[in-house]
């Protein structure tokens, strides 16, 4: 027998009466409470659907998968408690979401559940909203959020749980996708995991129908929300994972055309290595956020924290480092000032010498906001790429030209310019596709990009040196190319929850 999602929702709707929400919700009876107009259920989706305000995080370990961090050994007592808590994800372990929770990651370990209890919270709004009171136009405000949010979480999940949209020879219509649960109604059998094609058509029918919702009605929607700049930034990377480049290009420009704002880095003052910048990218105030979404500064809190003076136990890796043209000593001219300014810095030693990049951090000091969701920054590039690779299978000199346009302007904004102009760069070829995906990589680092676009250049191998005690001895752990653990395992827990779900192998 079906019963609806209204009597598990009574633990949260009776939550929410009681924090002060007057007239929030109207009784139905002792089994069913449900709100019962469109500001009540915009006020549902922001606290079920958003996750913006709350310092959870769906997958605050991704980058440590990536070529983006290495770890050093320390055989201090005190630097154990890292190691413990990041070696499942570190080591591509099969049971790394278990190795965290017994490590006590508590924030860190249920990636799966949180997205689908999002998608919930968008499934409720989608079932209620023809039949409660309000002006129509809010009302179809909420149904595109809520479209839009449903479509980026299950973007987000099928990329982390499934294989990549370009693996080749994959076929999409049987390779495993996600579960797509796209109603609140609780059936009795359990469900089976959809196809790849199923899962892309999903997110892709979702924004397609949020899209001409969202531009008519959401254009008065703060940052914190959905709004028309948030649909075309996520339908330009939705279409370039997809690799139709044209559509990923055209959306990016669409973007680009409601806002085309970046910060520029050499405006704001050179902060003590102890301290944040006065302002940074990912702000309240930030002229080139479009979307504060998600995640905190605590992300990769406890990396620099809990360990003892000397090598940080992990941190931003060399190669990354090496990417970025900056001379901290040349005070007239630092170059790449992303390398001070988008990373968490701290001491490896009693004085205060030497100084690491533990992890990525593009925000002001004192803020406490999102770290993670969409800026114009992504649309730029996406643009770029999009550009460069119809350029390289068609020859169009134009194309070239439009895309070191991109990377040219992004640049600019990002180097020291207070003495000294910015020189623009001139290339040709797979080396322009090769200095592009640098870019993005300097420029994204720790947004939770990284990880998706290795899956889609191929999954090259990744090479990781682990030691977590003195009695244990430093051993190399290998991701090969096109390995299967570039696909994440699916927790214990949701498999037991649901038995009729499938495990990667």
């Amino acid at each position: 027998m079906n019963t609806t999602i209204y009597r598990s929702m009574w633990g949260l709707l009776l939550v929410l009466c009681l924090t002060g929400c007057k007239k929030f919700l109207e009784e139905k009876s002792q089994d069913e409470v449900r709100p019962g107009s469109v500001a009540e259920l915009q006020q549902l989706l922001m606290g079920e659907a958003y996750t913006a305000g709350t310092y959870s995080s769906f997958h605050a370990f991704l980058d440590l998968m990536t070529d983006d961090m290495v770890s050093n050994f320390n055989p201090d007592k005190a630097a154990e408690h890292s190691y413990k808590m990041y070696e499942g994800p570190y080591t591509w372990n099969r049971g790394l979401f278990e190795m965290m929770e017994a490590a006590d990651v508590s924030e860190d370990i249920d990636t799966y559940a949180r997205y689908y209890s999002c998608i919930k919270g968008c499934n409720v709004v989608l079932e209620m909203i023809d039949g409660v009171k309000g002006d129509e136009s809010e009302r179809e405000n909420v149904r595109g959020q809520a479209l839009a949010l449903r479509g980026f979480y299950y973007f987000m999940l099928t990329n982390l749980f499934a294989q990549p949209y370009n693996t080749p020879g994959i076929d999409r219509s049987k390779a495993l996708g996600v579960e797509l649960i796209l109603n609140s109604v609780v059936k009795d059998e359990f469900p089976k995991r959809s196809t790849l094609q199923a899962a892309w058509d999903q997110v892709e029918s979702d924004l397609t129908k949020a899209l001409p919702i969202v531009e008519k009605y959401g254009t008065t929607n703060t940052k914190f929300r959905v709004t028309p700049a948030f649909m075309h930034t996520l339908l330009s990377r939705f279409y370039l994972y997809q690799e139709k480049w044209d559509l990923a290009a055209k959306h990016a420009s669409l973007g680009l055309a409601l806002n085309p704002s970046l910060v520029k880095l050499s405006n704001i003052a050179f902060p003590p290595w102890y301290e944040q910048p006065a302002a940074g990218v990912y702000s309240y105030t930030s002229a080139e956020v479009i979307w504060l979404g998600y995640a905190s500064y605590m992300e990769y809190y406890y990396i620099g924290e809990n360990r003892a003076y000397g090598a940080v136990p992990f941190c931003v890796s060399p190669d990354l480092r090496s990417k970025y043209e900056y001379t901290p000593s040349n005070k007239n001219n630092r170059g790449d000032l992303r390398m001070r300014y988008y990373f968490g810095w701290n001491m490896a030693d009693y004085d205060w010498t030497i100084f690491v990049p533990l992890a990525g951090w593009k925000a002001p000091k004192g803020y406490q906001g999102p770290v993670k969701g969409m800026r114009v920054a992504e649309l730029y590039l996406n643009r770029a790429e999009a550009n460069i690779m119809q350029y390289l299978k068609n020859g169009d000199e134009q194309l070239r030209v439009s895309a070191l346009r991109d990377l040219n302007t992004l640049r600019e904004s990002r180097y020291d310019t207070r003495n000294t102009a910015y020189q623009p760069v001139d290339k040709t070829g797979d080396e322009l596709l090769q200095f592009c995906r640098d870019e993005r990589r300097r420029e994204l680092c720790f947004e939770d990009h990284r990880w998706f676009d290795l899956r889609r250049y191929g999954m090259p191998e990744i090479r990781h040196v682990f030691q977590g005690s003195v009695n244990q001895a430093p051993a190399e752990h290998v991701l090969t190319k096109g390995d299967k653990h570039y696909v994440l395992p699916i927790p214990r827990n949701a498999l037991l929850k649901n038995p009729a779900l499938e495990q990667n192998p």
